[in-house]
């Protein structure tokens, strides 16, 4: 119990260190919304499209296979009174096997796309770091909070750094060539 007591005695000691400072104006605390700016900006919007023509392209080569399952069923439930039992033991095996390469191929197309998305995003967001620490130290703020993590309630709107964050890997992502 008393363990206890005291570490809650320390957590909110640490909480006071953190806050009284911030409370007392020594300290400027900016935020932005890396979330909306990752949906918002020019390259974010390219990494969608790109991602959406990967995924159409995989969904057109995994609906040919899986019509490739139908007629195989069909037509073993079509034949099976007029196969033999060693061809029906073929088919259907061929049809299990079939099957299961279309899950593992669906599977691997699914974390490909996934893994591709989250790589593309961690690189945007990378910049996106760089540029609000720029902000950060041009216009003096000692934090700046990511909003879109939903720790941040409420804030002044002249401390949300978005907008700018947007407008600058906008111009940065233009200059690449895209």
């Amino acid at each position: 119990m008393i363990k206890r007591l005291v570490q809650v005695s320390i957590a909110i000691l640490i909480t006071f260190a953190l806050v009284l400072p911030a409370v007392a104006g020594t300290q400027k605390i900016g935020y932005a919304n890396l979330q909306k700016a990752l949906n918002d900006c020019d390259a974010g919007k390219v990494a969608k499209e790109n991602l959406q023509r990967k995924a159409e392209d995989l969904e057109t080569d995994l609906n040919a296979k899986q019509e490739e399952l139908k007629k195989l069923k069909g037509e073993i439930d079509s034949k099976r009174s007029i196969w033999n039992k060693e061809m029906l033991n073929t088919k259907e095996e061929l049809f299990v096997s079939k099957s299961r390469a279309f899950e593992t191929q669906f599977r691997e197309y699914n974390e490909e796309i996934n893994n591709k998305k989250q790589a593309e995003e961690a690189a945007i967001i990378e910049e996106f770091a760089g540029i609000v620490e720029e902000l950060a130290k041009k216009r003096g703020y000692t934090y700046v909070i990511e909003r879109s993590l939903g720790g941040l309630l409420y804030a002044e709107p002249e401390n949300d750094l978005t907008a700018e964050v947007i407008k600058i890997h906008n111009k940065r992502f233009s200059k690449r060539g895209r």
